[in-house]
């Protein structure tokens, strides 16, 4: 008993394991456990409700696959949790399968014209080499030039901004208590804002810079990540075959079905929201030249980076090119304003109905909503991703609502029944 715990200098006995965690993990349990039951409760008031044929059997195998795949998903979040290499490998796969996604309807072009798909695969890939190594070799030292000299101005615009509201703050508000309050408060909230944003820039790049893990992960990541972007393109019939193996036959076309909706709703989304950020993030950086407005290559990269997000992407790219214009010279910022309005409109008039020829049929409302929840949830990543996954969500609900209208239609004339008898 005396060698299952130590003593802590204090005195206290101290526990071989996390006990917090255990207890955490025990919650866990109990919680799945429960929804499992109530899922298993569901399912029977279901059966009852509707046909035969349509019912759901829950026999004793079904059960034992059912745990079998629940422990394998808890022991799967176990090891993510626990082993750091394991989430970025499956990071790597993901990023793989989004390069496979991008770039085999090139692949398929080439194909037509008679090369072989392994061919294919490598004419593309020195294709993006090329282009990639042409623009960094010229956009490369002048960005990173321009992001050292940002960081180290980053002081003084945030000091000169702040002066600005400051001005109109005691030019506006000055005269009104109440008013003068409020603006105060909102001066400290955007100089709190804007100095956790210098640290944030300033730790992110130094951290860019000093930590060789970081670095050795991310080309690891680089060269990882398109050999097996390659493998997928060329295997991809044995690949979809063997996962078409798995689902059940009665199923299956079914299943492929709401894969092929999937497909042709966010492949125009994806590929097409790319080429018009690109267009849109060239058309910036030009815009800015032109207007002489400093650090233009580092403002375009990040509005084609944000121009990826529908609706708020657009404004993010706008908001630091307007700052900056605005601080230096008011009528800079005036014709920043009025290039925007003109990039925007032949975005959405001219481009987008020809890159985009396939609509996801989303309302604005639900994809505002989208990005809402995914910004908030995952930030940056959860904008860029929720529309396509609610997308994907809205493509299933699809398929599934014939299913669950029988339910109800049956519920209905059960009823009906039961009040004639």
């Amino acid at each position: 008993m005396i060698d299952c715990f130590t003593l802590s200098k204090e005195g206290a006995i101290k526990m071989p394991f996390d006990v917090p965690r255990l207890l955490s993990n025990i919650l866990y349990i109990v919680v799945i456990s429960l929804v499992c039951l109530l899922i298993y409760y569901l399912i029977n008031i279901g059966n009852k409700k509707v046909n035969r044929n349509n019912r759901i059997i829950l026999d004793l195998s079904s059960v034992k696959r059912t745990a079998v795949i629940i422990v394998l998903v808890l022991l799967t979040l176990y090891l993510f949790n626990r082993y750091k290499i394991l989430m970025d490998t499956v990071v790597t796969i993901i990023i793989a399968l989004i390069l496979a996604y991008l770039i085999n309807p090139l692949v398929k072009r080439l194909e037509k014209r008679g090369i072989k798909r392994s061919w294919a695969i490598l004419i593309v890939y020195l294709g993006v080499v090329a282009l990639f190594a042409v623009l960094g070799l010229l956009l490369i030292p002048q960005t990173v030039r321009q992001i050292r000299d940002f960081l180290v101005q980053l002081p003084t615009l945030i000091n000169d901004t702040l002066l600005w509201i400051n001005n109109i703050n005691e030019n506006l508000f000055s005269k009104n208590a109440m008013m003068n309050t409020f603006a105060t408060q909102m001066t400290e909230e955007m100089k709190n804002l804007f100095l956790n944003l210098q640290t944030r820039a300033l730790e992110g790049f130094t951290g860019l810079s000093n930590s060789a893990s970081g670095i050795i992960s991310n080309l690891v990541r680089i060269v990882l990540a398109p050999i097996l972007c390659f493998y997928f393109i060329l295997d991809k019939e044995s690949i979809i075959r063997n996962i078409s193996g798995l689902i059940p036959i009665k199923s299956r076309a079914k299943v492929n079905n709401i894969f092929a909706d999937i497909d042709n709703v966010n492949s125009n989304f994806v590929r097409g929201r790319i080429i018009m950020a690109f267009f849109v993030g060239v058309l910036t950086t030009i815009m800015l030249l032109i207007v002489g407005i400093d650090f233009a290559l580092v403002i375009g990269i990040i509005t084609f980076v944000a121009d990826i997000i529908p609706y708020i992407g657009p404004f993010l790219g706008f908001l630091p090119a307007f700052i900056l214009a605005l601080l230096d010279n008011p009528i800079k910022a005036v014709w920043v304003g009025i290039f925007f309005v003109i990039i925007q409109w032949a975005e959405n008039n001219i481009l987008a109905p020809r890159v985009l020829s396939a609509s996801i049929g989303m309302n604005p409302i639900l994809i505002l909503l989208s990005l809402v929840i995914g910004g908030g949830m995952f930030g940056v990543p959860g904008m860029v991703l929720s529309v396509p996954v609610v997308a994907t969500a809205k493509v299933i609900f699809k398929h599934i609502k014939p299913n669950l209208k029988d339910f109800f239609i049956q519920d209905e004339e059960e009823e009906e029944t039961d009040s004639t008898l």
